[in-house]
């Protein structure tokens, strides 16, 4: 919702506006003045809806009371129905009958994909359906002003608004909006109490403050008299504090943990009202962090991961170089940065090609390629055949990358080509910080993949930061924030990585100015999670990848500061995307939205879930498990890694998702297109190096090193070596077929015998509220040291081990493996009366090509599996029979579409 400005006073029509602590005041003016009372905007008290909302606007900027100063205001928010055209509409409704002959509509234009519609229409609901209004006049669809529209009074609890986009009958037509609606009061509309919202549910950490953002809205008139408001504890286990309990806007502490609900009262007698706010207060998380573990040369031995990730090395990767070496491909590749070089070496160049953010294609698939150099070949030749391409064609791009970089450290070759100032709020949306923060993180899988013996990329990366940090900060610096964010959360790892590598305090600078520009974001729009200042963000908003990126770099300034704001916005934005809006994939992005979230619990299964925004939820839980130092958030990492990126591609490593819904069609082609699931490239490849860097990343998602040892969170099979734990380096060896049994085997090989903790995660997969899966299956069938059989400690789902470890020390463990059903919670109405399947960490999908996919399952069918060696590379199904007699046969989520046709999660129950 857009923030209401508490300075602000306005007296609309007679309505007045009430925000924060003003109400009182601006009451007892309207009382003191002889003027004559005029008739109240009844859209104050309304609840409003439409047919479409883009993530980058909202409804509540409709009712807000806000007077633009043209129609390119967007200061107060806005609504946008972007990228839909045709005929949209937005509505109003009462909680009672209003009288009403007036409307006046303030339309949006961004000069972009919003302009002025070609016609409007007033309709009202006379109790049966939406009928127009009689003997409009005016209907205007000019900008600049309020477009008022008179007609013969009606008595309704409904009001809508039509609207007809211009040029709507074109592939071309562009979308419309509105910066304000309102709805006049013919003079014999009933009072109505305050409207209160009193925010949003969120968590705190004990030292923390939370801020009560609650917004109070009331019609004019002497009907409504003065306006108390009032904070208040309605539950909870200890005392709470509040900075000010009689403004909507303030903050409130907390000394006890627990659970507690708010209120806050608005008005007296009759016209009071009230509502609610739940806040969970928690314990800080251990002071003492867990580390990253760094890429390094690893070893996979898996027969799920084998050919998965050896796709990506042999197929996938090498596709998409091809691509971005092509020299007239117009998305944009590695052009840009010959012809930038050109630039500024003094020689003709060309323009920029592609997006403002081309250079992120480049910069993924050098880290891509670094990260698959850093998997052992282990012999096979077709890896070691890719592999000596990487290397060349790194060799190749590496002077064309470092020849486009501007003397003083700066790269972007938008900017070098095109011109533009620099960090200009003008071009904010031209992703300075995007494509930067992807180049410091390929620069360190580089400089890591070497051996850190070429330092060319790290040392530009170095150039590029210390660019940025003499640029902007507190003044005399520049303020900045970028309107994709990624920088954030590379300046921390950079920052990080520098101070490992350089000594304890030479990457500070780089840290420090990641907060700084989080610190920046405030007094935007949701979209691009700028609409408040971080700390004070409870609820997932706005374009999904943005908010993902958002929310790693804010939970590395958390774990960075231990700052309780930052701790309690992170776990709030957590919980709210966890438990209210998460795919059962470990995706999010309902897509109702501009790429985005939706409203709480609305997952319709023709989801978003885009590749880049799952790979952001991956980067959040990883931050999440270094901070609170718990298994379930290592749970989430495992169901991304497995459901939500693992099948980004398809087994021929040809075709790749940019979105992943949990109901495919299944279409595949050479080229991004409406309809289609999967595609060759795309007008906008920001995916395709995206998720095979995260997928090669192994060891960093498998292991962590705590203060006093060695933390395993994923089973791969597979052999890592691990620096500078407890003193000393750690070779592991795991030895298992997981996910497809529960069977594993950890070879513990320190460089010598030494004394440590090694904490194993115990699987679980019941972390988000959303889903039940039945029966419930956690804990340990067994577990052994050598030969020998041990009960080992429990601390927040990890098997705690603390003995001296010597080279050759064996664990062997088990863990349930069974099929389990899934319901969701009754809240999301799109899988009411749908059941989903899941295995471990799978989750399974039934498709067209083995019979219709509307057919239902009984609740009581017994489920088995069995191994099919030649089905889709070698998969466990679950099988079973559906209510009609027909064989069940579903496969794992991450093969799915891989024969054509429809493919879905969640199937019908009976």
């Amino acid at each position: 919702m857009a923030l209401i400005n508490p300075t602000r006073r306005e007296v609309i029509k007679g309505a007045t506006v009430v925000s924060a602590a003003a109400l009182l005041t601006r009451w007892s003016k309207l009382a003191a003045a002889d003027a004559p009372v005029q008739r109240a905007n009844l859209a104050l008290v309304a609840t409003p809806s439409s047919s479409f909302t883009s993530g980058d606007t909202s409804l509540a900027a409709l009712n807000d009371g806000f007077t633009p100063r043209n129609s390119r205001d967007a200061s107060h928010g806005t609504y946008g129905n972007w990228n839909r055209t045709g005929t949209q509409w937005v509505d109003y409704a009462w909680s009672q009958p209003i009288s009403t002959n007036q409307v006046e509509v303030y339309w949006w234009n961004d000069g972009q994909g919003i302009g002025f519609p070609s016609s409007c229409r007033v309709l009202y609901w006379d109790g049966m359906q939406f009928v127009p209004v009689a003997n409009a006049v005016g209907l205007g669809c000019d900008g600049n002003q309020f477009n008022v529209t008179t007609f013969d009074e009606v008595m309704t609890t409904r009001l809508r608004l039509e609207i007809v986009s211009s040029g709507s009958t074109t592939p071309t037509g562009i979308s419309t909006g509105i910066i304000e609606f309102r709805v006049i009061d013919s003079g014999k509309s009933p009072a109505f109490p305050p409207t209160v919202i009193a925010g949003i549910d969120r968590d705190v950490i004990i030292g923390g403050k939370t801020y009560l953002n609650a917004k109070v809205k009331a019609m004019g008139g002497a009907a409504n008299g003065p306006t108390q408001l009032a904070w208040s504890k309605v539950s909870g286990p200890g005392p709470v504090t509040f900075a000010d309990e009689h403004a909507a806007i303030t903050t409130a502490l907390f000394t006890t943990a627990g659970d507690y609900v708010l209120k806050l009262q608005a008005g007296d007698g009759n016209l009071s009202s009230s509502d609610s706010v739940n806040v969970r207060v928690a314990a800080p998380p251990p002071a003492q962090r867990w580390e990253p573990v760094y890429m390094q040369s690893y070893k996979v031995d898996s027969p799920l991961l084998n050919s998965r990730l050896k796709t990506l090395i042999t197929a996938w990767i090498p596709h998409c170089v091809d691509k971005l070496s092509d020299l007239s491909v117009r998305e944009g590749g590695i052009n840009n940065f010959i012809q930038a070089g050109n630039k500024l070496a003094g020689q003709p160049a060309t323009r920029h090609v592609g997006y403002p953010f081309a250079n992120a294609y480049v910069h993924n698939a050098v880290e891509s390629m670094s990260v698959a150099l850093s998997t052992d070949a282990q012999g096979d030749a077709d890896i070691l055949k890719a592999q000596d391409a990487m290397r060349a064609k790194l060799d190749e791009w590496i002077p064309i990358i470092l020849a486009a970089q501007e003397p003083d450290g700066y790269l972007q070759t938008r900017f070098t080509l095109n011109g533009g100032n620099h960090w200009d709020p003008r071009t904010r949306t031209e992703h300075e910080g995007y494509t930067a923060g992807y180049f410091l993180e390929a620069s360190i899988a580089h400089y890591q993949m070497t051996g850190k013996k070429d330092s060319r990329l790290y040392d530009a990366a170095k150039r590029l930061a210390d660019c940025w940090v003499a640029n902007l900060g507190p003044a005399p610096k520049k303020p900045w924030y970028d309107g994709h964010e990624e920088m954030e959360q590379a300046l921390v790892r950079f920052g990080r990585f520098v101070n490992d590598n350089e000594g304890a305090g030479h990457g500070d600078a780089y840290i420090k100015l990641a907060q700084f520009l989080l610190d920046c974001r405030g007094g935007g729009t949701e979209y691009d999670q700028s609409h408040l200042p971080v700390i004070q963000q409870y609820e997932a908003v706005g374009h999904a990848v943005r908010a993902t990126y958002l929310y790693s770099g804010m939970a590395d300034i958390a774990l960075e500061t231990h700052d309780p704001d930052y701790q309690s916005a992170v776990l709030s934005l957590w919980d709210n995307m966890v438990n209210k809006k998460y795919y059962l994939t470990g995706g999010i992005g309902s897509g109702e939205t501009s790429e985005g979230f939706g409203k709480n619990f609305s997952l319709r299964n023709n989801a978003y879930c885009e590749s880049c925004s799952n790979c952001g939820v991956l980067f959040l839980q990883h931050k999440m498990n270094l901070t609170y130092q718990d298994a379930k958030f290592a749970d989430l990492i495992e169901d991304t890694y497995y459901n939500a990126i693992l099948g980004d591609f398809d087994l021929t490593g040809k075709y790749y998702n940019y979105t992943n819904p949990l109901d495919d069609q299944g279409r595949v082609g050479a080229i991004q297109g409406r309809g289609l699931v999967r595609y060759e490239w795309s007008a906008c490849p920001c995916c395709v190096g995206n998720f095979p860097r995260v997928l090669l990343m192994l060891p960093t998602w498998m292991y962590a090193k705590s203060p006093d040892g060695l933390v395993i969170n994923l089973f791969a099979g597979s052999t890592a070596q691990i620096a500078g734990v407890a003193g000393t380096d750690v070779q592991v060896v795991q030895k298992t077929d997981y996910p497809w049994n529960g069977n594993v085997s950890l070879t513990i090989n320190p460089a010598s015998a030494k004394s440590f903790t090694l904490r194993i995660r115990v699987p679980q997969h019941n972390t988000s509220a959303l889903y039940t899966p039945a029966p419930a299956v956690g804990g340990l069938t067994s577990l052994a040291i050598n030969g020998v059989a041990v009960k080992p400690q429990m601390e927040n789902g990890y098997a705690v081990l603390t003995r001296t470890w010597s080279p050759g020390d064996k664990i062997e463990l088990e863990t349930p493996m069974v099929v389990q059903r899934v319901n969701a919670s009754s809240h999301v109405a799109a899988d009411v009366g749908r059941v989903a399947l899941r295995y471990g960490p799978l989750v399974y999908n039934i498709e067209s090509a083995d019979g219709s996919v509307d057919r239902v399952l009984a609740a009581d069918a017994p489920l088995s599996t069995e191994w099919k060696p030649d089905l889709l590379g070698g998969v466990r199904v679950i099988k079973g029979t559906f209510a009609d007699g027909s064989e069940l046969a579903a496969i794992p989520n991450y093969v799915r579409l891989n024969r054509g046709g429809r493919s879905i999660v969640w199937m019908r129950e009976q």
